[in-house]
């Protein structure tokens, strides 16, 4: 028993060193392992040659262009407006997205009441013109007698006097009947243009407010793309100059439009000039509301390029760099970049005319390694 006790702890302490000393061993091999992935790529793998192809950095016609977004917004929008307050919504004719023509009839208001007025109207206009015509007749019958010296001054001056009152009893009537048959129509809402219903806002049984419009009207057979020019842009701006259009409801497709419109003054607080790019729409495929990304090339000039493939990108930070070939090894360049095209890019700063810039198998070098330039390129 004595012995068993006194050799447990001894057991314990022998068990303790070892699991130390495994600690220990793989603490230093995780360390080594980290200490090795932590070199910098220029000290590992610099003696194999790896297969690249090149492009040459070169001058190329480069496009400078304004890029901007906007909405598309139709050429003509009408809101028609009551000119009736407080008068109910008998009908209206067209629904949202029906195509209307200009000058059709779109909202009918009720007209019982102005209606009722106009017969009344009409019925007063027609009474006067009956009194004017009976004393227009006794007025000739008059004069003719007074010529023959039958009938006294005093009683022809009195008929003449009736006459002319009866004239303007019927001139009375006439503008109070077409004052009406204007209030009338505007009981009759009609479109000023040709397009579509765009929106509905009120629908029949309503009763009208001369602040809120009933029907909405726009055209769409032309749109357009309102937007701002930078100042630095607007000495190169002009009208008709063409612009692209890129609509994400119909990607993969490009429209082209034409600078219609193009302030000539710039806002002092921003220091843009408002523009316009007109699209024309004859497929309908374009619609009011949709967003916009807008091109309009401005000029061309020459600049050193570089094939696009060539450049890479820094994770994280984003920084352009270029690999290219010096003596037979790859030599890393940070680059600044300028206007980037479909196939290559500026270099504002960072290559040389002439300089072979890696465009295949840049990702598998590091500043310093061996590489052979090959024919095709390697992927």
């Amino acid at each position: 028993m004595d012995d068993r006790s006194a050799h447990g702890p001894m057991r314990r302490n022998t068990q303790l060193v070892v699991l130390g000393i495994a600690v220990a061993f793989l603490m230093l091999s995780a360390f080594n392992v980290v200490r090795w992935r932590s070199r910098p790529p220029e000290t590992r793998d610099l003696d194999l040659v790896v297969p690249v192809a090149v492009r040459s950095v070169k001058l190329a016609a480069v496009e400078e262009s304004l890029k901007t977004t906007g909405d598309l917004v139709p050429m003509r929008d009408v809101y028609l407006y009551p000119a009736v307050p407080g008068k109910r919504i008998q009908q209206v004719f067209f629904e949202r997205g029906q195509p209307v023509s200009q000058g059709a009839l779109v909202v009918q208001l009720d007209d019982a009441e102005v209606v009722a007025r106009l017969r009344q109207a009409k019925a007063g206009l027609q009474a006067a013109r009956i009194q004017m015509a009976l004393l227009e007749k006794d007025k000739k019958r008059l004069e003719s007698l007074y010529r023959e010296k039958a009938v006294a001054k005093q009683r022809l001056d009195h008929i003449q006097a009736e006459a002319q009152a009866a004239r303007a009893r019927v001139e009375e009537a006439q503008a109070a009947l077409k004052a009406l048959e204007e209030i009338h129509a505007d009981f009759f809402l009609r479109s000023p243009i040709s397009g579509i219903v765009a929106e509905r806002y009120l629908d029949p049984g309503n009763l009208t407010d001369t602040r809120k419009p009933i029907v909405r009207i726009t055209d769409e057979t032309v749109l357009k793309v309102v937007f701002h020019v930078p100042e630095k842009d607007f000495g190169y701006m002009r009208t008709g100059m063409k612009g692209l259009c890129r609509l994400d409801a119909h990607p993969g497709r490009t429209f082209e439009g034409t600078v219609e419109v193009l302030s000539p003054v710039l806002d002092p607080r921003t220091r843009t000039a408002l523009a316009e790019l007109h699209l024309p729409n004859p497929d309908m495929a374009l619609r009011s509301g949709m967003f916009a990304h807008v091109t309009v090339p401005l000029r061309t000039r020459e600049a050193l390029v570089v094939d696009r493939d060539a450049v890479v990108r820094l994770p994280g930070t984003g920084q352009p760099y270029v690999f290219v070939v010096e003596e037979g090894k790859a030599r890393l360049r940070n680059v600044r970049l300028g206007i980037e095209q479909e196939t290559f890019v500026e270099v504002v700063e960072g290559l040389d005319l002439k300089d072979q810039a890696i465009v295949r198998g840049q990702n598998r070098v590091v500043d310093g390694s061996r590489v052979e330039v090959v024919d095709t390129e390697a992927s």
